[in-house]
């Protein structure tokens, strides 16, 4: 079989004359390579033409091309120099100038004109990507547009809708810097973190609190002042597993502790060494509370949180002196902060009864795309949809009271919460949501544990200058005799 080739030369690409000739196929194979590169060589004289016009070589005239190697046979372009000899180097990174093929070999690259257009902003096959908030978009050669097509965060449409919603909703929406520019999956992995329990744990048997008077509203920053740790920042990470359960029990040890056992306990510690947890890709609830349980935890200055998983540095027998940690002053505790078994509660009227007893709880809920976006108000979720919305993911926050408002005619219910995303999101760090409808399931699976506080601790003998020391929760603690009397005075 015969091959037979055109060949174009002159005022063509290559010329105009016409070439036709029998070909092998394997010298076809060369010669289509040989277009290949010549088609590069021309979409890239093409594009360093329209960033350096010149002229370059076209203004010599003398010897305009020369036809050995010479370094006298260069021009400044940009910040160095480009050449217009026939061993100028060409390609992408070569060192000719941009109108060598032109000049010299006759090679005249087609005009282009592409240009594309994306929300008002111009720019060509041979611009970088355009970013428009979490996807990018490409201009084609024959002037198309083509974008990723990832839903984001936060985008306008969905501003503009829940700006349309709000009268009706109760809760105001703003476009947050930290969000644009992030892909909605992203945020449902390392924004959140909590896995929704399995059916045998969330099956648990419920704590019911016997409900006396109720008030209308509390909070729990307000009844024991100074007490409750305000909202931190989790990153991007997803451990709010970690970050709830540890400002929970921060907060029970502060309340019933009355303000002796003021620490903040460090969830990174929960992020490094709790097993059978994903870290910074999500935990469960009751895994971090087994382990606070049966472990104990230090504070936030032994074990800083960086917002990523790293190898555990606290063993299971290590005290606070082993771990390195400084002692606390107002009591004299060497041992980790350890919490009692979490337990479940019932309903509402449970709920309000345990935080106004005991303090701050636990609660799950399910976050849907819209929540990210949330400035103030009661929230509720909302119909501004996407079909990702379907794809919401599970969180862990803090109540910490409760209150109602008069909308219209309505009283409506709500729930403080506390989240894990820093005080600039939200009410400072806090939003309220309806109560007494398990909006977003937050009602369905809140949790709640008492600490071993120092006051709960009896010395029984005296050891040379050491006690023992025993829990009225059963819990007893050996402390070595090789370390000092406990405290500092």
């Amino acid at each position: 079989m015969r091959f037979f080739c055109c060949v174009c030369v002159g005022s063509a690409p290559f010329g105009g004359i016409v070439f036709a000739s029998p070909l092998a196929p394997h010298t076809m194979r060369h010669l289509l390579l040989l277009f290949a590169l010549a088609a590069f060589t021309a979409v890239e004289a093409n594009r360093f033409r329209q960033e350096f016009p010149g002229p370059y070589c076209a203004q010599r005239k003398y010897d305009a091309c020369c036809r050995d190697r010479q370094d006298g046979c260069a021009l400044p372009i940009s910040t160095t120099l480009c050449y217009c000899d026939e061993f100028c180097d060409r390609g992408e990174h070569g060192d000719c100038c941009p109108d060598y093929e032109e000049v010299c070999l006759g090679i005249t690259a087609p005009a282009n004109h592409t240009s594309c257009v994306h929300k008002n902003h111009y720019f060509t096959p041979y611009d970088p990507v355009v970013v428009d908030n979490c996807n990018t978009c490409k201009c084609n050669l024959d002037g198309s547009v083509t974008c990723t097509e990832d839903v984001c965060m936060v985008d306008d449409d969905l501003l503009r809708q829940l700006g349309h919603l709000q009268r009706s909703l109760g809760w105001s929406a703003t476009n947050y810097t930290e969000w644009w520019g992030r892909k909605y999956d992203e945020g449902k992995v390392l924004r959140l973190g909590t896995f929704q329990p399995k059916i045998k744990v969330k099956a648990m048997k419920r704590i019911s609190n016997k409900a006396g008077a109720l008030p209308s509203r509390f909070d729990a920053s307000e009844h024991w002042t100074g007490l409750i740790t305000e909202a931190r920042d989790q990153g991007w990470c997803g451990s709010s597993w970690a970050f709830s359960t540890a400002t929970m029990a921060s907060d029970r040890f502060a309340i019933l502790s009355k303000g002796r056992e003021m620490v903040q306990l460090a969830p990174q510690q929960m992020l490094a060494c709790v097993r059978r947890q994903r870290g910074c890709s999500g935990g469960h609830l009751d895994s971090a509370w087994q382990y606070l349980r049966k472990y104990g935890m230090v504070n936030e200055e032994c074990y800083p949180y960086i917002a990523a998983q790293n190898v555990c540095k606290v063993h299971e027998d290590d005290t606070l002196i082993t771990a390195n940690c400084e002692l606390p002053v107002k009591v004299n505790r060497t041992q980790l902060y350890k919490m009692g078994p979490a337990y479940s509660l019932n309903n509402e009227t449970d709920i309000m009864t345990e935080i106004k007893e005991r303090g701050t709880v636990q609660a799950l809920m399910r976050v849907y795309r819209d929540f990210f976006s949330y400035r103030g108000g009661i929230y509720r979720h909302s119909a501004a949809a996407t079909p990702a919305e379907e794809r919401s993911a599970y969180h862990s926050v803090r109540l910490i009271g409760w209150g109602e408002e008069r909308v219209g005619y309505e009283i409506v219910k709500y729930w403080i919460a506390i989240n894990s995303w820093g005080q600039w999101w939200g009410e400072n760090g806090r939003f309220r949501i309806l109560r007494g409808v398990n909006e977003c399931e937050i009602e369905s699976y809140v949790l709640a544990s008492n600490p071993y506080v120092h006051e709960h601790v009896q010395a029984i003998r005296k050891v040379g200058d050491l006690q023992e020391l025993i829990l009225s929760t059963g819990f007893v603690q050996h402390p070595s005799r090789r370390y000092p009397p406990y405290g500092r005075g």
